[in-house]
């Protein structure tokens, strides 16, 4: 019975569950959110894969762009939360994100800021909030260009709350919605690529300053993690490699 139970004991020991996790345990997911990060052709693309891509190389891990996934920016935000094995990217790091989950970071990748984007024949004129409670918001769910907005007073039960950009631009345009809460970079980006002419739409009031977007992890993701993607990311940084891979999308 002694024998029976020092094994049950050394199994344990060995087992890979009381192994240190790396970053090849890490579940790594994204949303379709140019040109950050997006499907195109139905391949995965965009710096901030591209980016990862060049982090995993660094380590040697067994990690290829197979083990990405794209998943609705709702759904892998859940998970970040609930999961120590998760990362999400790229996420805007905030103060309001920091304090209530506690999230870790990798980066910072690039700066963004939000801002409201209206149909410019609509001549929509913005001062403040109370302004914008007026009008209708469209914003995808449980992004921070909408949580900034309910964060600054609209309602939440007056978004116009759905999964992508797409279909808030053809609101937009069929008059369903009068404002776009979303980051400039990737507004822009998807109103030249989904066939749409820039000059119908306008930036009416910006909700940021500049903030910065990051890999993000469960709050008790280890060190064993962390810390060297951070370290493979500032080397790729140091080499000028980040910098060159961010302008090609850019152009």
């Amino acid at each position: 019975m002694k024998k029976m139970f020092y094994l049950v004991i050394c199994l344990f020991l060995v087992s890979p569950l009381w192994a240190e996790m790396t970053p090849n345990d890490i579940s790594y997911y994204t949303e379709d959110y140019p040109p950050f990060n997006f499907v195109q052709d139905g391949k995965k693309t965009g710096f901030a894969v591209d980016i990862l891509l060049k982090m995993f190389e660094n380590l040697q891990l067994k990690k290829t762009i197979k083990d990405i996934k794209v998943v609705p920016w709702a759904r892998g935000y859940n998970d970040v939360q609930k999961k120590t094995n998760v990362c999400l990217f790229t996420m805007t790091k905030t103060e309001a994100r920091v304090k209530e989950h506690g999230f870790r970071w990798v980066g910072p990748v690039t700066s963004l800021n939000s801002v409201l984007i209206g149909k410019t024949s609509q001549k929509i004129k913005i001062s403040s909030m109370e302004d914008v409670k007026k009008y209708t918001v469209c914003a995808i769910r449980d992004d921070i260009a909408e949580q900034i907005i309910v964060n600054m007073g609209y309602p939440i039960n007056k978004v116009d709350r759905t999964s992508n950009a797409l279909s808030i631009m053809k609101k937009l345009m069929k008059d369903r919605c009068q404002l776009w809460s979303y980051g400039n970079i990737a507004a822009q980006w998807m109103i030249k690529k989904n066939g749409f002419n820039p000059g119908d739409f306008e930036v009416v009031y910006p909700l940021t300053e500049v903030q910065y977007t990051y890999y993000a992890f469960n709050k008790d993701t280890p060190d064993s993690v962390i810390v060297p993607l951070q370290k493979a990311f500032d080397e790729l940084k140091a080499k000028g490699v980040i910098d060159q891979l961010i302008s090609t999308y850019l152009k």
